[in-house]
């Protein structure tokens, strides 16, 4: 039987690819990511990451770093190059620290309208005001994720392979709610039909390569979660409260379980677990598709922080497999 599992999602402290990797391999054995550690500097944030996967592609997407973030600029400067430059790093810190991998292994890239809504067109505004720029970024990512796939899987060839696009503004997309340049306006409202649009190049990619997909959307994911599952997303994130929760664990998705930094480790563990038995599910027959972490905010500050907090949800899920113990004490 399936055991649940403990993970993160990507940023952590320092500027060490090898600390990282060391760090991941060691804590999160069965559900491994590729770390990103933007105090490294520009091109090793998630933005940046994206950006030098994009301009890999098309150096239409090549980007450098003005005051006020990131813009396009049309040709790949240095910016790009250490964004190539940290990418190949981490995969080779990961590499050297998970020989043998054969577990969950989650690629992440900021999704296309995050990312446009973060990066600046020559105007000055955001490249997500151009929905064609938004659907153009949508295809070109699909192709640079399908090329990290394969190096993630020529790196771990027996690794279970998912898909995340981390798209924090999806819903402030959809409300129309992100600032314009100046902040006295707003971009207009896309449609969340739309979003599904710009997301399917995506999904299709990952069907195709067999991987699964999930959509990161911090806590306002509700307002897509049942448009995805009828897109074939099979992957969700921060779903304790989410109306559509027993179809989820019905349908054997990946959960993703933020613990709560205000409750004790037993009082987290017993949360999941009410959750889930609630619903009329047995937590040791859906255990193998939970995945717990720890909130971002407690894991990108220092290292101090980050491992007390990967420590508690290791607590966790040792709790949701031993419900004995759990429900016992």
């Amino acid at each position: 039987m399936s055991n649940a599992r403990a993970s993160a999602l990507g940023v952590l402290p320092g500027i060490s690819a090898q600390e990282a990797a060391q760090v991941v391999a060691g804590e999160f054995s069965n559900a491994l990511f590729l770390p990103i550690l933007p105090e490294r500097g520009p091109g090793a944030d998630p933005v940046g990451r994206t950006a030098g996967m994009l301009s890999a592609i098309s150096s239409d997407f090549s980007t450098s770093v003005i005051p006020s973030g990131w813009q396009i600029s049309r040709m790949p400067g240095i910016d790009m190059q250490r964004a190539h430059d940290f990418l190949r790093q981490d995969q080779d810190a990961i590499e050297e620290h998970a020989q043998g991998f054969s577990g969950q292994f989650t690629c992440t890239v900021v999704g296309p309208l995050s990312w446009c809504a973060k990066v600046e067109g020559a105007s000055g505004e955001s490249l997500i005001r151009d929905l064609g720029a938004v659907s153009e970024v949508s295809l070109v990512l699909a192709e640079a994720v399908r090329e990290h796939l394969r190096a993630v899987q020529r790196i771990f060839p027996d690794a279970q392979i998912t898909v995340v696009l981390e798209e924090p503004l999806a819903a402030a997309a959809c409300e129309g709610t992100i600032p314009t340049a100046s902040g006295l306006n707003s971009y207009v409202n896309i449609d969340r039909a739309r979003i599904l649009e710009f997301w399917e190049p995506l999904i299709t990619l990952a069907r195709n390569s067999h991987s699964g997909f999930g959509i990161a959307m911090s806590f306002d994911n509700e307002l897509f979660v049942e448009p995805l599952l009828k897109a074939g997303a099979n992957t969700y994130f921060d779903v304790a409260a989410s109306s559509c929760l027993g179809e989820l664990i019905d349908q054997k998705c990946t959960t993703y379980w933020s613990i709560k930094p205000e409750l004790t480790t037993r009082e987290n563990a017993l949360d999941i677990a009410h959750r889930i038995t609630s619903l009329g599910f047995s937590l040791s027959e859906t255990a193998g598709s939970l995945i717990v972490v720890p909130r971002q905010s407690a894991v990108s500050r220092d290292w101090g922080a980050a491992r007390s907090a990967i420590a508690m949800v290791r607590e966790v899920v040792d709790l949701l497999n031993d419900e004995d113990r759990l429900l016992g004490d």
